[in-house]
């Protein structure tokens, strides 16, 4: 018994300190890194159908150790009302991070609501409010905060949903 107690000091004795905190881990989520190397967007999916074209999604906007520091849940309570984020990119000027969504049921195949967060204001806002319902997905980023985004209606059809119409603003006066 004394030989055991003394291979059990001597075995703790060359253990390693446990360090009092653990350090944060780097970011490793499926999602886009800004152009500044100092946020990550992560996309997560979330509800009751893990994988696209069904699932909903979660956006969280991260610092580059991991800390949450904004987050859009498009989570609905049946699993066939929510979003699924579709496109997804920085602003040149790492200022925004806009993403296209569609619907998880393919209720409004047609609507891509599009969003953005804004990193000044931290707040995420639906690019709709400001030029309209977004019909394409591929909305264009241009330096250094530009967005152009394809939107219902054309002059002789304001309810086309097909063509639409180009509209671009700066994410900076959307507010």
């Amino acid at each position: 018994m004394l030989l055991t107690f003394g291979l059990l000091v001597t075995a703790c004795a060359q253990q390693p300190p446990t360090p009092g905190s653990t350090p944060p881990q780097p970011v490793n989520c499926r999602g886009v890194t800004s152009p500044d190397q100092q946020l990550r967007a992560c996309v997560l999916s979330v509800g009751t159908h893990p994988n696209p074209p069904f699932n909903e999604s979660r956006v969280e906007i991260r610092s580059m150790n991991g800390t949450v520091l904004a987050t859009k849940d498009f989570k609905s309570p049946d699993g066939e009302h929510g979003r699924n984020v579709q496109k997804m990119e920085w602003s040149p000027d790492s200022q925004f991070f806009v993403f296209s969504t569609a619907s998880s049921g393919g209720h409004s195949p047609w609507h891509w609501q599009t969003y953005f967060y804004d990193r000044k204001r931290k707040t995420f806002k639906e690019v709709d409010d400001f030029t309209g319902p977004v019909i394409k997905r591929n909305f264009k980023l241009s330096a250094p905060d530009w967005i152009d985004v394809q939107v219902q209606g054309t002059p002789g059809d304001p309810s086309d949903i097909n063509t639409g119409h180009s509209v671009k603003r700066r994410l900076s006066t959307m507010n």
